[in-house]
């Protein structure tokens, strides 16, 4: 029986074939884009924004590059874990040209890999187009796919955007149809329904339009080509799974959540449970590489999205028993599995470790107490919704997001009351608002103001060192700059 391939052999191989077409490889960026329109890296083509928009020139003796991208994506959140699709993090295989080729060369290159390197029964690859573009559908027809295994979607699903503003255009997606047994049953399913049978693997985005923070788009110099394939789901096409978490990678993380679990085999089998290790295997990836590029836990922004990812895990790990902090001990299987392509999680292997360590435990204390609270209250209800009061006392006592209150109480069949916890949080804001008008020291923070903008930004290397020499700028003292106190 031949042995399946594996998720690094499927990585290598798709980076080889598209360097054979005279594609540079290049480095994964940071999950910090360059681009201030997005939080997170969230697709390949972040870092060529500038090559696709012509800002910045490949070298000519390439026809494009081909990247494996490390991304983050947080939408699909609650779905994670309870289907075998959806990941906070995941790798994209892309392969990008900024006027060199364009949708003949590609739609053939995606033909060719997927039929003669991946080896995919062609009878069970199917595409979409974009609902007019009639080029791309006879391209397809051209180069081998069934007609009737062509099929046209909207908006929604074939234009594709990354971020507010930007390259963008039309796409045209590749399909596995995994079996009838895993369809929802209809005469009329197709890519793009709901059911599990049709998986999508391949976007190849033809780029086009630069659009424009007001909705509109202009037409780019070139023509360009935007492609992504989900590692992960390639990887379960090619070992014979349905599951994304079945893989090779993703089932050794759930695997260790089992080892490190104090529950029975039979409990670890139960549904809940197995949904719980599934969303720490993923979370464990998107948080230890979040930490990895720099990302620390705060309030806003990125940061509060890994602040979210860790409470997350840290409250299913509550459930698979685990009592103390255990995301650290994901970090050297990662390492084992991942090390190799993405070099930056092992150099700053002490920076995540002690920044789960401390999130971790400052959570589970704030857990602790903000639970027994909630617990109470879930306790005497009279019906099936907890105030905005309680939710807000949650938040502002006890530390806890209103996210995660409400998917404690989702649990229990409990909604909150998320109208009145809004109105009380914006009341809050108005408070902290008037205090700051009314604060005797607001002079001393023009003052400050004032010399942060004098003088150049200072450059924080904390991620790398624990002390540096520094100099001293200014001294303020009574609102006022001395020369000494």
């Amino acid at each position: 029986m031949k042995k399946p391939i594996t998720t690094a052999e499927i990585r290598d191989a798709y980076l080889k074939f598209f360097e054979e077409k005279g594609c540079q490889i290049w480095p994964s960026s940071s999950l910090v884009p360059d681009d201030p329109s997005l939080l997170l890296t969230v697709a390949g083509m972040v870092q060529f924004k500038p090559y696709f928009l012509q800002q910045k020139k490949l070298d000519d003796k390439y026809v494009g590059t081909t990247t494996t991208q490390r991304c983050v994506r947080t939408n699909d959140i609650d779905i994670i874990g309870t289907d075998g699709r959806h990941l906070s993090f995941f790798e994209m295989l892309g392969n990008f040209s900024f006027g060199k080729y364009f949708k003949r060369e590609m739609c053939a290159w995606a033909w060719e890999f997927s039929t003669e390197v991946l080896q995919l029964e062609k009878d069970r690859i199917y595409v979409t187009v974009f609902t007019d573009d009639d080029e791309a559908a006879q391209i397809w027809e051209e180069t081998g796919v069934d007609k009737s295994h062509i099929s046209r979607l909207g908006e929604d699903d074939n234009f594709w955007t990354a971020g507010a503003t930007g390259p963008c255009g039309p796409c045209s997606e590749m399909y596995y149809d995994q079996g009838k047994e895993y369809g929802c049953g209809s005469p009329d399913c197709k890519p793009g329904c709901d059911c599990d049978r049709f998986l999508e693997y391949w976007n190849l985005v033809f780029t086009q339009f630069d659009q424009q923070e007001d909705g509109s788009r202009i037409p780019l110099e070139k023509k360009n080509i935007d492609t992504g394939m989900g590692l992960e789901r390639v990887a379960a096409i090619m070992q014979g799974v349905q599951s994304n978490f079945d893989t090779d990678v993703l089932a050794a993380l759930v695997d260790l959540g089992k080892q490190l679990s104090s529950l029975t085999p039979k409990e670890l089998e139960e549904e809940q449970n197995q949904v719980s290790l599934k969303i720490i295997a993923d979370h464990a990836r998107a948080i230890i590489f979040m930490i990895g590029d720099g990302i620390l836990p705060s309030n806003e922004g990125r940061g509060y999205i890994l602040r979210r990812l860790i409470r997350r895990s840290a409250l299913h790990g509550k459930r698979l028993g685990f009592q103390t902090p255990f995301l650290e001990s994901y970090i050297p299987k990662i390492i084992e599995l991942m090390g190799k392509n993405f070099p930056q999680i092992k150099e700053n292997y002490s920076l995540i470790q002690k920044t789960l360590d401390t999130e971790e435990s400052r959570f589970n204390r704030t857990l602790a107490h903000g639970q027994k609270y909630l617990n109470d209250k879930l306790g005497t209800l009279d019906g099936k919704n907890l105030s905005g009061k309680d939710a807000f006392t949650l938040h502002d006592t006890y530390g806890f997001p209103l996210e995660l209150t409400q998917e404690i109480c989702n649990e229990a069949q409990v909604t909150v009351d998320v109208e009145s916890f809004n109105k009380l949080m914006e009341d809050q804001k108005q408070r902290a608002r008037n205090a700051r008008e009314d604060n005797a020291w607001e002079e001393d923070d023009n003052i400050i103001e004032s010399l942060v903008n004098k003088h150049p930004k200072t450059e924080f290397c904390g991620y790398n060192n624990y002390d540096t020499q520094v100099r001293v700028l200014d001294i303020v003292q009574e609102n006022q700059v001395v020369e000494s106190a």
